[in-house]
């Protein structure tokens, strides 16, 4: 404690060290952008000053800020696509900081009557690599399927796979699924998928924003290593109430907002209805599925308790079951309870922002065998986490963030032997991080970011302390190219024991990585080039190296009480990246291509996981015609995935002689298997189309949409049955649609 308490006296002590280079002659400029229909915030807007090279880009929280502005009066231009530009011509004083809160109005044409000026200022200063922000926007362009999914949007990025239509479960640059982190509104998610791993569990409707890191990420996040999915839900219409009803084939959802005193509030429910669409991602297995999520989120800011301070209280519960009539199959129960606070500060009269965030989430999983021979299991993941971040930004226009992380972890795994007896491993561990980063901006053409993020393990026998340093540099070679690369060392103490070669793993158990077992490593290489051919037609380029350590398996081949539990792995993955962007009123694409290479070794095997795609191409086109219509196709092709081949069979004879059979009482034959992962399916290719149209009526404002999912009725191999030898595909041609009235 009294080294944290001094750390904590050294920051703040080279904080005011910096704070007296104020020029006399500048001033800077900062605000919040919200809408000015709802009053709720706006990320990722571009603010520029007129005839100068300052800008930025809203945050998550929508907040900006411009050191540095030559004194007199100045004109600042905000916009962003979906909204009308606009300009505001202020006196910037000296020596001061100087608040603009600007209020946007929305475009009357989805798309249409905006100009985007000045990205290229607002992203200069920008270090961070393998960033994409997703704003609800960018989702609303995707096409839509049996359901608008979040992890569908991120799929479409270069980088990130999956390993068929029915999963939404995905792998960034050659890491496993339980490699990435998703956080929302500050707390860990640990099961974010509905049905199976079908869909996602959190609503595109309540999103505010997102941030999708696919590595190189800042010393303020850490705990897992590959990927971050960072999401903020929405607040909530600030000016009025307002009210929502969805219905599409898979499920139905409901929402009320509005103002409360000093803020506002969102409340959103969605439940499942049964339907055949969900037997297409199954291949026909009438499978019971049931789930429901539900999202609340209140916050307060009133200026005559606490001038520029922000309270946001949030919960979130999520549930899935199936439970089918047939004894001789298992029931699963999945649940999410995940709540938090947070006080969000910009202080008076001083270039510093605060976040104090305290998150609580439960995760649940259970499986009841009946009849089906299985043994039950259970599994159950509570963290109390606490995060406090600091970021004060200099004159020079350097910028200093640090903070803490103090974590309350315990795993609890229930599981019955092969005696019948229940073993019940319970894993408690308290966690502290602490991290500062240094952002240099003070030279025009050259960025900087020195960093450090510091890990204790407590209990941990094996390297309690890891140290993390972070290092990220930008170079503006003109205009209207930018130069980027990043190194970062990432470590992870939370795992899943579950086996990459299973399709669709219900049960995928969370634990504590064991004290005598050091946690997993991994170092990222970035190097990327963004290039702009105009302000709106960007091609942005990324190469990444990868290497991974201490990647914990579970040992499948253990026969004796002597052998190791759990298999120590290790690993690289290296590719290359690129994707063209447009975003024009009329028309908008992407084009995207990824090419990459994974690799694990255990001992003398070496092998390409299952998630390993060597080619990967992804194609979204829209238009915006006008009248509120709304045209998208996306068409995807990628490289087979490997596959261990079955190179023949074996009968089995049991000691009385007898040869084993399965419950039903069937004879099971005996795999032979060639190497692991030695074979590859043929490509996957697929094209959707959607189609949405937006009209108003006395009472209401109703969105109807339609897809088409696998247009051309592809019939993309999912895999062989190993028992009947028989063919299983994946989606077929697939129609959906949707409706939604917002009162």
């Amino acid at each position: 404690m009294l080294k944290i308490l001094a750390l904590k006296r050294t920051l703040l002590f080279v904080i005011f060290a910096f704070s007296f280079t104020f020029s006399q002659n500048t001033g800077n400029l900062r605000g919040i952008v919200s809408d000015s229909l709802t009053g709720e915030i706006i990320p990722y807007a571009n603010v520029v000053v007129k005839g100068g090279k300052q800008g930025a880009s809203t945050n998550s929280s929508g907040y900006y800020f411009i050191p540095s502005v030559p004194a007199g009066k100045r004109t600042v231009i905000f916009s962003i696509i979906g909204y009308v530009t606009r300009e505001v011509t202020t006196e910037i004083k000296p020596g001061v900081i100087n608040d603009i809160n600007i209020k946007l109005a929305r475009t009357s044409v989805d798309l249409g009557e905006v100009t985007i000026v000045g990205e290229r200022n607002a992203r200069e200063n920008e270090t961070d690599l393998g960033l994409e922000k997703i704003s609800v926007k960018d989702i609303e362009l995707q096409p839509i399927g049996a359901e608008l999914d979040i992890f569908r949007v991120i799929q479409n990025n270069p980088g990130v796979n999956t390993t068929g239509d029915a999963t939404a479960k995905y792998y960034v640059r050659g890491g496993g699924s339980d490699q990435n982190l998703v956080l929302l509104n500050g707390a860990t998610v640990y099961n974010p998928f509905h049905a199976l791993g079908i869909f996602s569990v959190i609503d595109p409707e309540i999103i505010s924003s997102l941030e999708f890191y696919k590595g190189g990420f800042t010393p303020a996040l850490g705990d897992r290593l590959s990927s971050i999915l960072n999401i903020i839900t929405r607040d909530g219409n600030k000016n009025f109430y307002q009210g929502t009803v969805q219905a599409g084939l898979l499920s139905g959802k409901v929402a009320a907002e509005g103002p409360v005193p000093g803020g506002s509030f969102l409340l959103t429910g969605r439940k499942s209805y049964y339907s055949d669409i969900l037997k297409k991602y199954l291949n026909d297995k009438d499978t019971p599925f049931d789930f429901y999520d539900l999202s609340l989120k209140v916050n307060f800011s009133d200026p005559s308790i606490d001038q520029n301070s922000k309270f946001v209280a949030h919960a979130f519960l999520s549930s899935d079951q199936v439970v089918d009539n047939d004894p001789l199959l298992e029931d699963y129960h999945i649940r999410n309870n995940i709540g938090g606070v947070k006080w969000s500060k910009i202080w008076n009269g001083s270039p510093l922002v605060s976040d104090l965030n305290i998150s609580y989430s439960h995760y649940m999983a259970k499986v009841e065998p009946n009849l089906s021979g299985s043994k039950p299991r259970e599994n159950n993941v509570r963290d109390l986490t606490i995060n406090a971040d600091l970021t004060y930004i200099y004159d020079s226009k350097d910028q200093l963030q640090f903070g803490f992380q103090n974590k309350f972890l315990t795993t609890e795994l229930k599981q019955v032997n092969q005696l019948q007896r229940e073993i019940d491993n319970l894993v408690s561990r308290t966690s502290l991080a602490g991290y500062m980063t240094y952002k240099f901006f003070r030279w025009e053409d050259v960025g900087l970011d020195l960093g450090m993020r510091f890990n204790f393990l407590s209990m941990a026998e094996k390297r309690p302390f890891l140290f993390e340093p972070r290092i990220s540099f930008t170079w503006l070679i003109n205009r209207l190219m930018i130069f980027k690369f990043a190194f970062g060392r990432y470590s992870q103490e939370m795992v899943t024991l579950a086996n990459e070669d299973e399709l669709i793993s219900v049960f995928e158990p969370w634990m504590i990585v064991p004290d005598n077992i050091t946690a997993a490593e991994a170092t990222h290489f970035i190097a990327g080039l963004t290039s702009w051919f105009t302000d709106r037609f960007v091609l942005e380029i990324e190469a990444y190296y990868k290497t991974m350590s201490n990647l914990m398996e579970v040992n499948e081949q253990k026969f004796t009480s002597i052998q190791f539990d759990f298999k120590n792995i290790s690993g690289k993955s290296y590719g290359i990246e690129a994707a063209l962007k447009f975003d024009g009123s009329i028309f908008y694409g992407k084009a995207s291509y990824a090419l990459g290479w994974a690799e694990k070794y255990a001992k003398d095997l070496t092998y390409a996981p299952r998630y390993d795609v060597r080619h990967s191409i992804n194609l979204l086109a829209g238009i915006n015609p006008g009248a509120n219509w709304q045209f998208t196709a996306n068409w995807v092709i990628t490289s087979g995935m490997p596959f261990t081949p079955i190179s023949g069979f074996y009968d089995k004879l049991l000691l009385d002689g007898t040869v084993p059979i399965n419950i039903l009482g069937n004879y099971e034959p005996q795999f032979i298997y060639d190497s692991k992962n030695s074979s590859r399916l043929p490509y996957y290719h697929r094209l959707d189309l959607s189609l949405t149209k937006k009209f108003s009526t006395g009472f209401a404002d109703f969105t109807l949409g339609a897809s088409v999912l696998n247009v051309y009725n592809r019939e993309n191999i999912y895999y062989f049955d190993k028992k009947t030898g028989k063919r299983i595909n994946q989606l077929p041609i697939l129609p959906a649609f949707f409706v939604k009235a917002e009162f």
